[in-house]
């Protein structure tokens, strides 16, 4: 079977270069077994800039070079359906193998997750026509959001490209099948820019149709989930699996309450069906010593921590900066960035604060056997260096959930061992100093001097 060339370019519509591609195919695919060593040059034209992408086939190897450091090209990969057909068995097969990912994983970990057929139910925020002269149906572009929280509030959205012709409006209900072809980038109403996960999706059904049958047979996980670094959720995030995924167990630790598997990852023994039995298990060797409860700053930080001012509270034991976890109350978390602004919007609508808002992304992670929301057990809040403490603005937050990505709030429902993101809006003062988080915990997190920092409003 000829490979599908799969591109991953940053910043290139993967429609505008499937246009530019498909001579080249036709061309190739007709040739493909005759000519095994050939390359074929196809020019491509973006933004009024010329490109120029070598096609090279040597036997059952088929690769992809760039003539710009520009233009990135990805791996060639195989995809393997054939005659999926609307309505078809071929389609019915297809969806029926569609595995879930969990938001966080797929948007963290995206490049694993590149080419894999997944389905998702969300609520469509926005939805409209593409745009393409020359297509006979150019199709629909979608952002859904995936994740269900409280008070039937949606949040974590994906990017879907739709070349269907079914019409679906704002606020539908939708379940959805595609691949997962990287990430999307765009220019929010600001002119800020938003990366996203992005799907061609194959199928699009309104409403909530149900999902694919769990294959039997072997080892595999019973629900999404994330793999550790150790026996344990005090362990750094190693990966993640999806539902049904096979797995290869190949040791336990101590009390078999978490397997070993072959690539070196953990995962708790409740998250795997019909795996072996514990004692059968060899106790594995070299088990990594647990982290400490205050942990560096991890790579995926988008912050550096704040530094402490001269004089301040900062300096006191049990306070800690921006990208320092904190462990406690069944769950673990940090503060990953801090922004100031004088509005937050959603979509065109804003809420503006009497002095500017601090907004506090949080990152969490529900180390519980149980699903909570962030708020039932940690209750963060904001103090200044005098002991005021400020609530948060619940629709500023709701705006700036929106506005920095799709994020949560602290009242969304949370799985065991899932990681979620947070957004908490506080109107604060524009001669506020020093501004610490606080919470049901003992240790503080410093934020920084609040009238020092920058506002990032245009």
């Amino acid at each position: 079977m000829f490979p599908t060339l799969i591109s991953s370019l940053q910043g290139v519509s993967m429609k505008t270069l499937c246009f530019a591609l498909v001579g080249a195919l036709l061309s190739l695919s007709a040739f493909y077994g005759v000519a095994q060593a050939q390359d074929y040059v196809v020019p491509v034209t973006l933004n009024n800039a010329a490109y120029t992408l070598t096609i090279s086939v040597r036997g059952d190897a088929v690769t992809v070079q760039s003539g710009s450091p520009d233009l990135r090209v990805g791996t060639v990969t195989e995809v393997k359906v054939t005659a999926v057909t609307a309505g078809g068995a071929d389609l019915s097969t297809l969806k029926a193998s569609a595995v879930s990912v969990p938001y966080d994983d797929l948007f963290r970990y995206n490049e694993q997750h590149v080419g894999k057929f997944v389905r998702f139910v969300g609520k469509v925020m926005q939805a409209q026509k593409n745009i393409c002269l020359l297509c006979d149906n150019p199709g629909y572009i979608l952002r859904v959001a995936v994740t269900k929280g409280s008070y039937d509030l949606w949040d974590d959205p994906i990017w879907v490209d739709y070349p269907g012709t079914s019409r679906f409006l704002e606020d539908d209900i939708v379940t959805l099948w595609g691949t997962v072809t990287g990430l999307k980038t765009y220019e929010a109403v600001l002119g800020n820019s938003i990366t996203i996960p992005l799907i061609e999706a194959l199928d699009i059904q309104l409403g909530e149709v149900a999902g694919a049958v769990t294959p039997a047979g072997g080892s595999r996980a019973n629900k999404s989930a994330n793999l550790r670094g150790g026996p344990g959720t005090s362990y750094a995030l190693a990966g993640g699996v999806d539902e049904a995924q096979a797995l290869t167990i190949v040791a336990r630790n101590a009390d078999a309450s978490w397997y070993l598997l072959e690539g070196g990852q953990w995962i708790a023994a409740f998250l795997v069906v019909d795996g072996p039995d514990g004692s059968t298990l060899p106790v594995a060797q070299d088990i990594p010593a647990a982290p400490t409860t205050v942990s560096a700053q991890t790579a995926d930080t988008a912050t550096a921590p704040a530094t402490p001012v001269a004089g301040s509270a900062s300096a006191t034991p049990g306070t800690v900066g921006i990208g320092q976890e904190i462990q406690g109350s069944g769950w673990r978390f940090k503060v990953s960035e801090v922004h100031k602004r004088k509005a937050v919007y959603f979509y065109s609508s804003s809420h503006i604060a009497m002095g500017h808002y601090l907004i506090v992304i949080l990152d969490a992670v529900n180390e519980q056997s149980g699903t909570d929301t962030f708020d039932s057990n940690v209750a963060p809040r904001l103090v200044d260096e005098s002991g005021y403490e400020y609530d948060h603005d619940w629709r500023a937050s709701s705006n700036a959930q929106w506005q920095y990505g799709g994020i949560s709030s602290i009242y969304t429902d949370v799985n065991p061992g899932n990681f979620v993101r947070i957004a908490l809006a506080y109107d604060l003062p524009d001669n506020t100093g020093d501004v610490y988080l606080k919470s049901d915990l003992p240790t503080t997190i410093q934020l920084g001097n609040f009238s020092q920092l920058a506002t990032e409003d245009n």
